[in-house]
């Protein structure tokens, strides 16, 4: 191995010499003309504000291109739109190898991203990489095993294979971020400010990685700041944005002469990207008009190096290409599935590692049952042997109400402020083809389902014997299954607000939304008792049908007298109280099946939020 080249570079050549050497054989040339991108000013007026205006461009596999600009220019937007993950309010074209862009066939063969890495922060690189290469591999699990250590091995992380992503240094996630896309392949790879929150020897190793990758015949594209004099010498093509509008396109070793053309003179021992990005702000004068015009708002191509690829570390020219070969896009690779795994191998690898996960959350696994636990134990010694006394029958009316709000709220809650932290990670595995949306919200649930059960079992069984409630099996078994119930109903409810709204908002908002079941349960206030036009709202609410299945299990079913303590008991017989409380004629089964047919409703409507979430990117 040659002294100048480092290791990381060295164990990318001998991955890439192997494997990854059919990226040769996916060239992807990306061109795009007059593209302009405009948003509302607000959503409460009509106006239109635009942030790109008629852009051009080319971007070529074997380079490494920079989209640079200051805050605000428009270059992440315009990497979004180059990406896919802005569709809407774009207009203009965009070619894949001399034919416009079909969304689905490109996302088959792009990957994106991010700035922030959106890494599973439980899970050890090992078995992150599995969970990439099981979902997006059609190759057994020995095969699988062998490409996830040449990545590995490639990019410098087979020492942190068993590191926790949280552990990872920021650099080492980043490296991560990208290997977890590297696993199928992809000819074109997006990157959104790969150097945000990294030192300078260690944005110089992530830009170094990426012109790497770029050699070996893949189009890389990323969004960058403002690269020192070290980093702005590594890129190969530099596209530089700003008001919207394209002010350089050409290689950084033409960009001094570029402005010296203009009338605009770099001095000595200057960095010309600082140089070209005070321009941008107008501390020279107004000369961005004049530069968009030099460069004609980017379809000049007079400041690029001469047209060449990089196959296998062999530079050839244009010329040389097969003829063919880079107007194949639509042919060549539709045979490509948009998925690699099946849906069931999709289910199964995402509930298993949602598993992972939350074994693994000890404070939000540990303080779920721990706080049931606990409640229990407190409940159950305030409430300690009321349960078959007619002495106490209101008290443990009140018993059962509570023991309904506390499952509920706990499980509305948890799923309220946890969800959130999921979506980010959901956006950047989604849109990369991992997996689709369907499966992963089925396996959010399959996962959670075991835990939230022995949660509510915990609770239910401590609070059932201590409040010595009728020890009857069957009474037993319906009183948990509506708790259940309960608190599943909930935990759609808490889903809906954890994915529509941001998490302050939602622990601002959530106890209001619960506000309105709570108050027409039946418990505060009679259904006979209200204003005739307002006894509708009484059936609207969860757990009014909650409340009194809870209250049939306990009391109904033609349970027989009670014993009394006291000298008189006026709810001795259990019918009369359920005929003081509105609850005579209840039906727990109607109940229950409300109860069902609300869990399936609310979860429709959590996944149509998320998918509307996910579409909108936000």
């Amino acid at each position: 191995m040659s002294p100048a080249i480092s290791v990381e570079e060295h164990n990318l050549q001998q991955c890439t010499s192997m494997e990854y050497t059919t990226c040769s054989e996916k060239l992807l040339y990306l061109l795009f003309e007059d593209i302009s991108y405009c948003v509302r000013k607000s959503i409460l007026t009509k106006g239109i504000r635009k942030l790109l205006y008629d852009l051009n461009g080319d971007f070529r596999p074997g380079e490494l291109t920079a989209i640079m600009g200051l805050s605000g220019a428009g270059k992440s937007t315009l990497m979004d739109i180059l990406a896919g993950f802005t569709t809407t309010s774009v207009t203009g074209k965009i070619m894949v190898n001399g034919q416009e862009r079909n969304m689905s066939e490109f996302r088959k063969l792009s990957a994106y991203i991010m700035q922030d890495d959106h890494l599973q922060p439980l899970l050890t690189v090992q078995e992150a990489m599995l969970v990439a290469a099981d979902l997006k591999l059609t190759l057994n699990r020995r095969q699988k095993l062998e490409k996830i250590d040449e990545i590995l091995t490639a990019m410098s992380l087979d020492a942190s294979r068993y590191t926790r992503t949280s552990e990872l240094s920021g650099g080492q996630r980043k490296r991560l971020a990208i290997a977890l896309e590297l696993i199928n392949n992809p000819p074109i790879m997006f990157f959104d400010e790969p150097t945000s929150g990294l030192d300078s020897v260690t944005s110089k190793q992530c830009i170094a990685l990426l012109k790497q990758l770029a050699k070996e015949g893949r189009t890389i594209i990323c969004t960058i700041h403002q690269p020192n004099a070290t980093l702005l010498n590594m890129i190969d093509h530099l596209y530089v944005v700003a008001d919207g509008n394209c002010v350089y396109t050409g290689s950084t070793q033409n960009l001094v002469p570029y402005l010296s053309s203009v009338g605009l003179y770099c001095p000595k021992h200057y960095n010309p990207a600082d140089f070209l990005m005070e321009i941008c702000n107008g501390d020279y004068g107004a000369h961005v008009p004049k530069l968009v015009e030099s460069i004609q708002n980017g379809k000049s191509n007079e400041w690029r190096l001469d047209e060449t690829f990089y196959l296998n570390r062999e530079i050839i020219t244009s010329q040389q290409l097969p003829p063919m070969r880079l107007y194949s896009f639509e042919t060549e690779f539709k045979h490509i599935p948009h998925y690699a795994a099946g849906s069931w191998r999709q289910l199964s690898v995402l509930v298993r590692r949602n598993a992972i996960r939350l074994l693994r959350d000890k404070f939000l696994m540990v303080s779920r049952i721990s706080m049931h636990l606990t409640v229990a134990l407190l409940v159950g010694t305030i409430y300690f042997k009321i349960g078959q006394d007619a002495a106490y029958v209101l008290d443990n009316f009140n018993l059962l109400f509570f023991s309904m709000m506390f499952l509920m709220y706990t499980a509305f809650s948890a799923t309220m402020v946890s969800f959130p932290s999921e979506v980010p990670i959901l956006m950047r595995e989604h849109f990369n083809r991992w997996y689709k949306l369907r499966w992963y919200y089925l396996a959010n649930k399959l996962a959670d389902f075991p835990v939230q059960l022995t949660a509510t079992f915990i609770y239910v069984l401590i609070v059932y014997f201590m409040s010595d409630q009728l020890p009857d099996s069957g009474r037993f078994g319906l009183f948990i299954l509506m708790c259940f119930a309960i608190s599943l109903v909930a935990q759609a409810a808490g889903l809906i607000l954890g994915t529509g709204l941001k998490v302050q908002n939602s622990v601002i908002f959530g106890p209001f939304v619960i506000l309105p079941f709570m108050i027409f349960s039946g418990f505060f206030v009679r259904i006979r008792d209200a204003h005739p036009y307002l006894q509708w709202l009484f059936h609207t609410s969860f757990l009014k049908y909650g409340f009194e299945g809870l209250m049939i299990a306990i009391y109904g079913n033609n349970r027989a007298k009670l014993k009394c303590s006291a000298d008189y008991c006026h709810f001795a017989i259990p019918e009369k109280l359920l005929s003081e409380v509105d609850m005579k004629y209840a039906d727990y089964w109607f109940n229950m099946t409300v109860l069902i047919v609300l869990y399936i409703v609310l979860n429709i409507v959590a996944y149509i939020t998320l998918k509307i979430r996910v579409k909108k990117r936000t």
